[in-house]
């Protein structure tokens, strides 16, 4: 197959998988129905903020680092909302505690922390996956902390208040303690456990609190936030980040896109935090943005590649807003503090981006298995997906990914050999018509002159049909390798079940790249001995330098990819030698029989043998 035909072979590859995923796989509805309300919707009044406390408040009063981090966090403009009103109610005592005190929470797959200090949350430790009993680790093989530990640098924990220059309130409510009720330290089993966080200062007629419900076995969190000012409610802004998932390896250099996406019912808008332009500030070495999302959204993700925070919220009453702060600490290193706002949130999904498990929430969230963006080819790094799970936990028993990869890479070569078969044929009778193919190139010497190309192109086309050949039919294997290697470099990109999973070895992360090369040189020598081996179609010159150069290139350009995705390629290349062979000596067969065959029909009509 020579240059323009390979050209062609890949353009035509992209052009049907486009083509069939936007005709014929299933597109996410156009008009979506509102889910119904859930029970976190309730009336301020299921609260009675008039029970006596034993623990009185000390005047309430905004802490110095309260004050920097509103002078940090102010935002240029701020949309003022028209308060509801509520039915006014007499404060009859301050609602408060006098100490900081820690409140654990856990369950089958987490174990939560949650502060009085302005009731966030500290700590949100992932125990077991939903499949298997293996833990999340982070990069330094630590349990897998979502509260990222950069919270400490400004003191804005997941679920405060969002500082606001126009409303102290917020500053205020962050740094107070609030009153909370119960055992420090309890067990979510049998079914669903609420805890809540009160506050009151009767002098500033101000009434907060927060509400947190949790499962035995699952990770979402129902959510419900009210303030009362004056008898007026006032709608908090709630906060998330600065970041998700620690000790974020610098190996994962492809995987540490942090940014917010918003389903709206149709597509996903996002926002890249490290894509964004900031803008100087009055200190040199900081710099900051801020925006809005627009639209209505059903949920809005703060998420990397494989963790997400998905928030549920309503998409006629909630906005959302992202802000960031870059300290420029050394030289072309700068420290990103990213938080996404968010208003009138209902639950939270605070855990791994894993499709099995998004689907089991999916009455909550909308379509939330979109949060997973596998890109072009999706639809194919899906089966592919689901195929290795299946060996992976049916066959294997949550024993070894790596050995899944290998068994699906088997199954998918016994699967396409036949088109590798009837390949490979087509490539071995070009290779013997190259004779002939030269002879009329030769006829037709002026391949510049119209009339001469065409008829030069006829007779060829007479010499195929003839001869029973398609000049096409070696580049199906290409057509079918190209999207599938994309598929799986996709999913191997943005799946969760490759994180952390190994292999054997030297290779303990198949998310990450071979750290000693070993699996892509291993692949470019495969490769170059698959191309000696396989039927050629008369490539000469400057083409067979091309196919001994084009491995190497290969090898440099995987080199840094996930160690799954050479592992599959190196193993694809392992096993088509193995079909190879057998072809090769099938074909050889063949032949050796069509002249015995040949040299008995000519001595019955009784000519000359050669």
């Amino acid at each position: 197959m020579d240059t323009k035909k390979l050209v062609l072979a890949i353009v035509l590859s992209i052009i049907v998988i486009t083509v069939y995923q936007y005709l014929f796989m299933p597109k996410s509805p156009e008009t979506v129905r509102q889910p119904q309300a859930q029970s976190d919707q309730q009336s301020p009044d299921a609260v009675d903020y008039e029970s006596p406390e034993p623990k009185t408040a000390e005047s309430p009063a905004t802490t110095t680092e309260s004050s920097s981090i509103q002078d940090i966090f102010s935002p240029k403009k701020e949309e003022k909302k028209v308060p509801e009103p509520v039915k006014p109610r007499k404060i009859e005592s301050d609602i408060a505690d006098n100490q900081v005190k820690d409140i654990i929470i856990e369950n089958e797959l987490y174990t939560a922390t949650f502060t009085n200090q302005g009731a966030g949350l500290k700590s949100f430790i992932l125990k077991k996956r939903f499949h298997g009993d293996k833990q999340y680790l982070d990069d330094e093989k630590n349990p897998l902390d979502l509260v990222s530990q950069k919270v400490t640098r400004y003191g804005l924990y997941p679920f405060y208040f969002w500082p606001d220059e126009k409303n102290d309130i917020f500053v205020t409510l962050n740094g107070q303690k609030f009153s909370y009720q119960g055992e420090l330290k309890r067990q979510v089993k049998g079914g669903r456990l609420e805890i809540i966080f009160k506050y009151a200062d009767k002098a500033q007629n101000l009434q907060a609190w927060k509400k947190f419900v949790f499962s035995p076995y699952s990770y979402v969190i129902e959510l419900q936030f009210e303030i009362v000012k004056d008898g007026k409610s006032i709608t908090p802004p709630v906060v998330f980040g600065p970041d998700i998932e620690n000790n974020v390896s610098p190996e994962r250099v492809m995987q540490q896109n942090l940014k917010i996406g918003a389903y709206d019912g149709n597509k996903i808008n996002s926002v890249e935090f490290v894509k964004l332009k900031t803008e100087r500030t009055d200190n040199p070495a900081l710099e900051k943005v801020s925006g809005p999302l627009s639209g209505s959204f059903f949920w809005a993700a703060y998420e990397r590649t494989y963790f997400a925070a998905i928030f549920k919220i309503d998409p006629r009453q909630s906005d959302i807003k992202y802000y960031l702060v870059k300290e420029i600490v050394e030289k072309n290193k700068p420290q990103l503090y990213s938080y996404m706002i968010i208003s009138n949130p209902r639950a939270v999904y605070l855990g791994p981006k894993d499709e099995d498990v998004l689907s089991t929430v999916t009455d909550i969230f909308l379509n939330a298995n979109e949060v997973v963006e596998y890109g072009w080819f999706g639809s194919i790094a899906k089966i592919m997906g689901k195929g290795i799970n299946f060996i992976y936990r049916k066959i294997l028993n949550y024993g070894n990914y790596g050995w899944a990869i290998v068994l699906f890479t088997l199954f998918l070569k016994i699967l396409l050999f036949p088109l590798t078969y009837t390949s490979s044929v087509s490539m071995a009778k070009m290779q013997t018509l190259q004779p002939k193919v030269k002879a009329i190139k030769k006829k037709y010497k002026n391949q510049k002159d119209p009339e001469q190309r065409k008829a030069m192109n006829t007779e060829m086309m007479a010499l195929y049909k003839q001869e029973k050949v398609n000049p096409a039919g070696g580049c199906l294997p290409l057509l079918l390798q190209l999207p599938i290697l994309w598929g799986f470099f996709r999913l191997l990109a943005v799946s969760i079940s490759v994180h952390h999973e190994p292999w054997m070895l030297w290779i303990d992360d198949l998310s990450l790249k071979d750290p000693y090369y070993i699996l892509p040189i291993l692949m470019g020598i495969t490769q170059i001995i698959l191309q000696k081996m396989s039927p050629s179609s008369g490539t000469e010159g400057a083409q067979k330098k091309m196919m001994y150069i084009m491995p190497v290139v290969i090898v440099f350009f995987v080199m840094n990819l996930p160690s799954g995705l050479t592992l599959y390629w190196f193993m694809s290349n392992l096993l088509q030698m193995g079909q190879q062979h057998i072809i090769n000596k099938r074909m050889y067969s063949k032949k050796k029989e069509e002249d015995r065959q040949r040299k008995i029909s000519k001595r019955k009509k009784g000519g000359k043998v050669k």
